[in-house]
Formats: C-alpha cells, structure tokens, sequence
C-alpha cells in the first residue's frame, strides 16, 4: 500500500506539470490521468481553508490546461511518508513545492487513500489537506 500511495503522488504532481504547462493535449484521455484517481465524494482542503468536492475540483482541472505554459512552472515533491489505518486504507503526507516565473512557494499535504481495483496505481485520493510551508529552505 506504502508503494503505491507513493507512487500516486509522484505521478499525479507529473500530470499536474504536463497538464498545466499544455504539454499534454487538451483531450479526454489525457485529463482521465487526473480523473480516475479520486473517489466519489473526493475531498480538497487548499491552503487557504476552502473546501473543494470533486465536481469543482474536476471543472477547475479541466479549465486549467496549459495556464502555465509560458511561467517557467516545476514541482517537486519530498519527504513522503505514509502511515497505513488499514487494509485498504494509507495516510500520507508529503511536502510539495511549486516555482512558477521563479518564485517559489511549499505546502505539506496530508492524504487519505483507500485501495480501489482498478484505479491507477491500485488506489483512490479520498481526502487532501493542504498547508502553506513557510520558506523554502531545502527546496531543490
């Protein structure tokens, strides 16, 4: 479970660059990559406390393609642990920054996972806290 909840937040912080920068075509089967992963009555916290389900998280995606393409926009994530509540459950959390025209800022993130055949990496997102990391020291 470990493993795969790792790797789900490795890939699913690629797709956000490709999606983000436009290197992914604007099609179905490309935003599938961000789709298939979350469960019904998918939850995001960002940063600044506003709660987000599924449907708006799907429409702002969707929206999103290729906002960043001209920015000079990366991610790299570091330290993730995840902490296994059950069978089928993983809560991870794991430091993600972002630069975008140079300026760079963090989170940490906490998240809930549930196994799910069938989903990418064996794994569904259930719940995502996001927090303002302060600084950036040790960002790479």
């Amino acid at each position: 479970m470990e493993k795969k909840c790792k790797a789900k937040v490795l890939e699913l912080h690629q797709f956000f660059v490709e999606w983000l920068t436009g290197a992914l075509p604007r099609t179905e089967e490309s935003f599938a990559r961000f789709l298939d992963g979350m469960a019904e009555g998918f939850v995001f916290i960002n940063p600044s406390g506003v709660l987000s389900e599924k449907a708006a998280m799907v429409k702002d995606g969707e929206a999103a393609h290729g906002v960043h393409k001209e920015r000079g926009f990366r991610v790299w994530i570091e330290d993730i642990q995840c902490r296994p509540l059950a069978d089928d459950l993983c809560l991870a959390t794991h430091k993600e920054w972002q630069e975008i025209s140079g300026l760079i800022n963090g989170r940490l993130s906490t998240a809930l996972f549930r196994s799910r055949e069938g989903a990418p990496n064996g794994v569904e997102w259930l719940h995502v806290h996001e927090t303002w990391l302060l600084g950036h020291e040790g960002a790479s």
